[in-house]
């Protein structure tokens, strides 16, 4: 229990003030590693290894890095506009998939009106777009659209990874 207390200590304490996590203590928060951690959270209660009650002491660190990777997503979309690059082009970019997928993992946290645009635009580009994709990339649009109860999308996705692997008694199912 003490070894728990202190890790979510821990965790509270590496949050910056706008609600990033940096790499190392006093550093500049990261996108990738805030990203990294919320999964890692999201995985952890997918699993039922954080307790409600835990979990209730997590919860404010959680919406505050939330709204620090929306408005970071938000930014994005936004420079799209600004520059104007064609918004029906591919724009998926790696962070922006990663962020969809750990954004499935808390949707009961509602984003802002502004936030969830940008939402809603890279989550139809990713509905589009998931075969130009890496395998593990398209793994995870597969997730976020399932959990989405976008099955149509998912199962398309999941075909495509099933025809596109390989299988083997010595090495089971792979991608080359």
């Amino acid at each position: 229990a003490n070894e728990k207390n202190n890790t979510l200590k821990k965790i509270a304490e590496a949050q910056t003030s706008n609600g990033g996590f940096s790499w190392f203590k006093g550093g500049p928060d990261d996108r990738y590693i805030t990203q990294y951690i919320l999964t890692g959270i999201g995985h952890l209660r997918k699993l039922n290894a954080i307790s409600k009650d835990d979990y209730s002491s997590l919860t404010p660190i959680v919406e505050k890095a939330l709204k620090y990777l929306d408005a970071r997503i938000k930014e994005d979309y936004i420079y799209l506009i600004k520059h104007k690059i064609k918004l029906s082009q591919n724009n998926l970019s790696g962070y922006a998939i990663q962020y969809l997928y750990m954004r499935s993992f808390f949707p009961s946290v509602i984003m802002k009106p502004a936030d969830k645009k940008a939402y809603d635009f890279y989550f139809n580009n990713a509905k589009t777009f998931y075969t130009n994709r890496e395998k593990q990339s398209q793994g995870m649009i597969a997730l976020v659209m399932h959990r989405s109860k976008q099955t149509a999308v998912a199962n398309a996705i999941l075909k495509t990874l099933k025809e596109t692997s390989m299988t083997t008694e010595e090495f089971g199912m792979y991608w080359k």
